[in-house]
């Protein structure tokens, strides 16, 4: 791009300012030209018939070369955005002095014009041909300056020559036209590259700048990045040695953020990330740094805290506690309110490590302890910490190659009772072996969530669920039957999750209502619109479903009246205490009530000995699970179930 029109406004008034800029950097050496030859011509021309205006003219000139030094004297005294709000009064200011200096030189070759004086005409020709061509150079920004100050300077002479009407005259005239001929195209030409050039230079700085910035900063929330960070924690320990004071770096990770992205899009998942960058930076000070690491990850870096450990720790504690309380507050995105909780892991340096690296993994550990003690805390790392992340990382890839090969995991079932002891359903439970033990199933199922082999993990349970179905429908043909199955909220909401289920309850050619969909009931009331589409295109092919540990989550009838399901589970930290706790046994009453307002039917969890189950069949609860009636058992186990169950109804 070369042309003024034909670049964009930001850039063009970027080139404007810088053209300004060089015009007044410059204009000092071209006043100091006009003194001298100013000068120098009043007294090569000085006669005594002509003093007068010798003298008024200089006088003149050098008026006007005084209001272009003062003019810029306060050009370089002004800060930059002065400059920038000003740009268009320093413009006028600008063409101004070009044209009263223009008209000086002008003036001069009509007024000091001697025409018995050959001397004269050389002279006058000469120094304002000199001045025209110097201004070529110093007005080189401004194409429209340039043409002024020639027309100026040249044309009262021309005017002069061809009055006079002799022929040397004339000639001398014609030759000073084509001279602003041609000085004209040659400031065009020069003013022309000026501005491509500063064009250039301009991008060339703002691509630096581009590059730089995606470097160390991130897009989304111009926070500074991983990179930066690191060199901020390397100062930031630098300064902690040497003043021997501390520093604290806060991990922080939103909790619960894929719920935002997957019930508002991530637009609104976006918008919230900027509020929570814009209420990270607004809280620390200028010597802190807030960074963000990708996805819903933060950090902030803590320096300059003096005092022992335990002053330190005092501090970074409440700090971070009201740092959580910001980032708890309300946000407004797309005329929802979002409540969004955080987790913060802190390391402090130089206490637990002089290195980078181990500086932002401790911190990272200790923001995993946070999520695993509940969430929206605090938590100082503590090498124990590490110990624990190592077993979780050794677990992962365990669990991982128990996938792949296919080895270790089974599922085990509990079947499920009627009130006249006959076996009317089955959970399916999964276990792990590994080592010849066997992983609880709360300590793998984390493991698997936080990883993402959750997804895996419950495509394998599907698959076994449904070979499960087709080795026993043939058992089953007798009785009303069902076989549930725990599914992970993330699975749920995976994309094709009902697609899969199907696919696989087709390809075993299991009849109608023998898959159980056990669902928990936070995942109920998080996008319901999309939580209903889902239960009902599987409702619609046989799928029934179930809300798993009902009552220890935040169900209510309106979620209940809207839900496709067929159970309530009643959890068995309820059904435990009945004999004991009053509220217990309210709970349970209310809950078998409700149910059957509903027309869903209700299986009681945690059934151990006879006075609760008499307790339950009391409450009109008829269906029941719990060690009373058998533990989780293989497969082959719970056919010998049916087996004996079958003989007793025989003899």
């Amino acid at each position: 791009m070369t042309a003024e029109a034909e670049v964009p406004d930001d850039l063009k008034h970027r080139v404007f300012l810088e053209r300004l800029n060089i015009f007044y950097e410059s204009l000092s050496v071209s006043v100091f030209a006009v003194v001298l030859n100013t000068l120098l011509l009043g007294y090569l021309l000085w006669r005594p018939e002509n003093s007068q205006a010798v003298v008024v003219w200089c006088s003149a000139t050098l008026a006007i070369a005084a209001y272009r030094i003062i003019t810029t004297i306060r050009y370089r005294r002004s800060s930059e955005a002065q400059r920038e709000a000003k740009a268009s009064a320093w413009y006028r200011e600008m063409m101004a002095g070009v044209v009263l200096s223009g008209l000086a030189w002008g003036a001069a070759g009509f007024l000091l014009y001697d025409s018995q004086n050959m001397l004269n005409h050389s002279l006058l020709a000469f120094v304002i041909a000199g001045m025209c061509t110097g201004s070529i150079v110093s007005l080189s920004a401004f194409f429209e300056a340039s043409v002024v100050y020639l027309a100026t300077s040249l044309l009262p002479f021309m005017v002069r020559l061809i009055g006079e009407g002799s022929p040397e005259t004339n000639v001398m005239a014609f030759m000073v036209v084509l001279y602003l001929f041609m000085m004209t195209a040659f400031a065009r030409r020069v003013n022309l590259t000026v501005i491509a050039g500063l064009e250039m230079t301009y991008l060339r700085s703002r691509a630096e700048d581009t590059i730089e910035r995606q470097a160390l900063f991130d897009d989304l929330t111009g926070l500074p990045n991983r990179r930066l960070l690191q060199d901020r924690l390397g100062q930031a320990l630098a300064r902690a040695k040497r003043n021997e004071t501390q520093a604290a770096l806060l991990f922080l990770d939103l909790d619960f953020f894929k719920r935002v992205n997957d019930s508002l899009g991530h637009s609104a998942g976006d918008q919230l990330l900027v509020e929570v960058g814009r209420r990270l930076s607004d809280f620390l000070r200028d010597a802190d740094t807030a960074a963000r690491l990708g996805g819903d990850e933060f950090v902030a870096l803590l320096t300059d805290i003096e005092g022992g450990t335990e002053h330190v720790v005092s501090v970074v504690r409440r700090r971070g506690e009201a740092l959580r309380r910001a980032i708890e507050a309300p946000i407004d995105i797309q005329g929802n309110e979002i409540h969004i909780t955080v987790s913060i892991g802190v390391s402090l340096l130089p206490d637990d490590t002089n290195d980078v690296d181990d500086l932002l993994k401790h911190a990272d550990t200790a923001m995993y302890r946070a999520k695993d003690d509940g969430r929206n805390t605090l938590r100082f790392f503590v090498p124990e910490m590490q110990a624990s992340l190592s077993q979780r990382m050794d677990m992962e890839r365990q669990l991982r190659a128990a996938l792949e090969a296919d080895e270790g995991l089974e599922l085990y079932l509990q079947p499920q009772y009627t009130e006249e002891s006959i076996i009317c359903g089955a959970e399916l439970l999964l276990r792990w072996q590994h080592n010849g033990a066997f992983v609880p199933p709360d300590v793998f199922i984390p493991v698997a969530e936080d990883s993402g082999l959750i997804y895996r993990l419950g495509d394998w349970v599907i698959k076994n669920a449904c070979e499960i179905g087709e080795g026993l429908k043939d058992e089953l043909s007798d009785r009303e039957f069902s076989l549930a199955l725990n599914v992970s909220p993330r699975q749920f909401r995976q994309k094709g999750f009902s697609e899969k289920v199907l696919e696989a309850i087709e390809s075993h050619q299991l009849p109608r209502g023998l898959i159980e969909l056990e669902l928990t009931e936070g995942l109920l009331i998080e996008d319901v619109d999309d939580t209903v589409a889902k239960m009902l295109l599987l409702r619609e092919q046989g799928v029934r479903f179930s809300i798993d540990d009902f009552g220890t989550g935040y169900s209510s009838l309106r979620y209940l009246k809207s839900l496709p399901l067929d159970t309530l589970k009643v959890d068995q930290s309820f059904v435990q205490d009945v004999l004991t706790d009053p509220g217990d046994a309210s709970i349970v009453r209310a809950i078998i009530s409700m149910a059957q307002t509903l027309e869903l039917e209700v299986i009681a969890e945690g059934v151990e000995t006879e006075a609760v189950r008499d307790f339950l069949i009391s409450a009109n609860c008829v269906r029941f699970q719990g060690y009373l009636y058998s533990r989780p058992v293989p497969l082959n186990d719970f056919r010998a179930l049916l087996a004996r169950e079958r003989e007793q109804i025989i003899t």
